[in-house]
């Protein structure tokens, strides 16, 4: 826990206006939740600070989930939920989950049941046998404040730690009878987060020194970089190499730009690379699925200490935030820019190869690019798990950081339109727009009433194929089309869509999506358009990534 000592006036504060006081301090804007009894005298914090916090109550706690990690990935501020114990908490975890996976700040509010009651089992409401043994099994951070008093160090201490180093998701919980408890309470000033370690110099001169005497350098990234957009470009074009991006690293280089590279364009040329940089990226489909671990010198920077030598170590490493590192590293490099018109033009024809195979995956390319033409450069393209969604995150050009967002690689059902409007909550001047099958979104097909009740201009696209369609494509391709559990009986989407009070429509051609997408986010209000879509050539026939199921034995 913080040591600092309290700064200003002390007051006499229940738990819960500690608590809303303490979030304010440390620039929080927005919670996202929905109340109920353990948490009643926290909620009337947040009535009573009504001016300072948006309170946007949800339909269900996975979605006030969601769209607290969506807030977080389009903005870089930390996205807060607040919801009841117990059942409220493990609805949420699925996106606590999925935030661990996309490296975001979630902090996550949660009650208990009275302090008195903890632990003696008498099957209280909402009462879990060990609420905060079960949240440390998802997060790093997870503590109870048993007194008001210890609010302010706690979330000063939880603040911290979601944004040092790699940014992550904390749990902090409450009994009701604390929450409603007054006490004195000091404030703490917001503290700083923890700055890595020294830059260590010797291996800052490794990696600049590999990578000038290399002849087909090449450096991959992923949302690590986000923060050192500038640097990496202005390092990419010093060397002369291709920028490949991972999925969760789409837009850190503009992807007009003649270096910008996505990770299938990385596979095609991987055969030519000598050496690469890594920079923010776990990495994993490269080291383990692409071959030629003994051909290619890997160099690493990342700040998080463990991750940069999973899953194999590195031939140099250093521990850094992307910008420090990259800022280190260019300035360690020679001024002059080698030519490699050779081995550039080579990379821009297989990146051109690969774009012909992408266009041949059925109609699905034709809608992406509808969307992309229609979506402004710094609009923001939310992705769930489906196949339109899989070819915007690996395929469609994305021209700035935090524009493609998607779930890691929990690949969580159901995350697109929630996440969808927290993310146009953090960012009100942008158009956003969420993509779901119709299995994943018909898991927070509520959220629509959260849409339209606190007016949040997200327009939603729903591909209906009338199934899983991702496990019905493994069904048929591994399994002799022996399909199970895949059949879905659908609601008609556009009528449910305009029952909630949006306006909805169906695009059966890029056309027509393209249109009705332009009219609709114009309009500036929520909306849905459904595209009936049949079986489609599945984009994983040209990935190369560890697989999911093992090595059969």
């Amino acid at each position: 826990m913080s040591s600092k000592p309290s700064v200003g006036e002390i007051k006499d504060l229940s738990g819960g206006e500690a608590l809303a006081q303490s979030l304010i301090s440390h620039g929080v804007d927005t919670v996202f939740g929905i109340p109920g009894i353990q948490l009643d005298p926290l909620y009337d914090a947040f009535y009573a600070e009504r001016n300072r916090i948006r309170m946007v109550h949800t339909r269900h706690e996975q979605g006030a989930a969601f769209m607290a990690m969506g807030y977080a990935q389009a903005s870089d501020r930390t996205g807060v939920f607040a919801v009841v114990p117990g059942p409220g908490l493990l609805n949420a975890m699925a996106a606590v989950s999925t935030a661990v996976a996309a490296n975001l700040p979630v902090l996550g509010l949660t009650g208990q049941i009275p302090s008195y009651q903890i632990g003696q089992g008498l099957g209280m409401a909402h009462e879990l046998r060990d609420q905060l043994a079960m949240s440390r099994g998802v997060v790093g951070w997870a503590e109870r404040a048993d007194h008001p008093s210890e609010v302010p160090a706690l979330i000063d201490d939880a603040f911290s730690f979601m944004n040092s180093g790699r940014k992550k998701p904390a749990v902090f919980e409450m009994a009701p009878d604390k929450y409603a408890t007054r006490a004195p309470v000091g404030a703490l000033a917001a503290s700083a987060p923890i700055d890595g370690p020294p830059l260590d110099h010797a291996k800052v001169k490794a990696i600049a020194d590999r990578l000038a005497s290399a002849a087909r350098p090449a450096i991959f990234v992923g949302s690590g970089v986000f923060d050192a957009a500038p640097q990496l470009r202005a390092i990419a074009e010093r060397l002369n190499a291709p920028v490949v991006e991972s999925p969760s690293g789409r837009g850190a280089i503009p992807g007009d730009h003649p270096l910008s590279f996505n990770i299938l364009d990385g596979q095609a040329i991987w055969e030519d690379i000598d050496v690469v940089l890594v920079v923010g990226t776990r990495f994993i489909s490269p080291a383990m699925a692409w071959g030629r671990e003994a051909e290619v010198d890997v160099l690493r920077i990342d700040v998080d200490p463990l991750q940069i030598s999973r899953p194999r170590a590195a031939k140099v490493s250093l521990v850094a935030s992307a910008a420090s590192g990259l800022q280190a590293v260019l300035d360690a490099l020679p001024s002059a820019t080698p030519n490699r018109d050779e081995y550039l033009a080579r990379c821009a024809s297989a990146r051109q190869e690969m774009l012909k195979k992408l266009h041949a995956i059925g109609p699905i390319p034709g809608f992406a690019d509808a969307i992309r033409k229609v979506v402004p450069r710094d609009g923001i393209v939310v992705t769930d798990v489906t196949q339109l969604g899989y070819y915007v995150r690996f395929a469609m050009p994305a021209y700035a950081p935090r524009t493609v967002l998607a779930p890691g690689y929990q690949a969580t059902l159901g995350y697109a339109m929630p996440a969808a409007l927290g993310a146009k909550v953090a960012c009100p001047d942008k158009k956003v727009v969420a993509i779901a099958g119709d299995g994943g979104f018909m898991f927070t097909v509520q959220e629509l009433a959260t849409a339209v009740h606190h007016k949040i201009p997200v327009v939603t696209i729903v591909v209906d194929n009338a199934s899983y369609g991702n496990v019905k494509t493994i069904q048929a391709q591994s399994y002799g089309a022996r399909h199970i559990g895949v059949e879905l009986t659908n609601p008609d989407f556009v009528a449910m869509a305009r029952s909630y009070g949006m306006p909805a429509e169906q695009a059966n051609t890029p056309e027509e999506l393209e249109r009705i997408l332009t009219s609709m986010l114009a309009a500036d209000g929520p909306g849905l358009i459904c595209v009936p879509m049949g079986e489609v050539p599945s984009i994983w026939d040209l990935v190369k990534r560890p697989p999911s199921q093992g090595a059969a034995s």
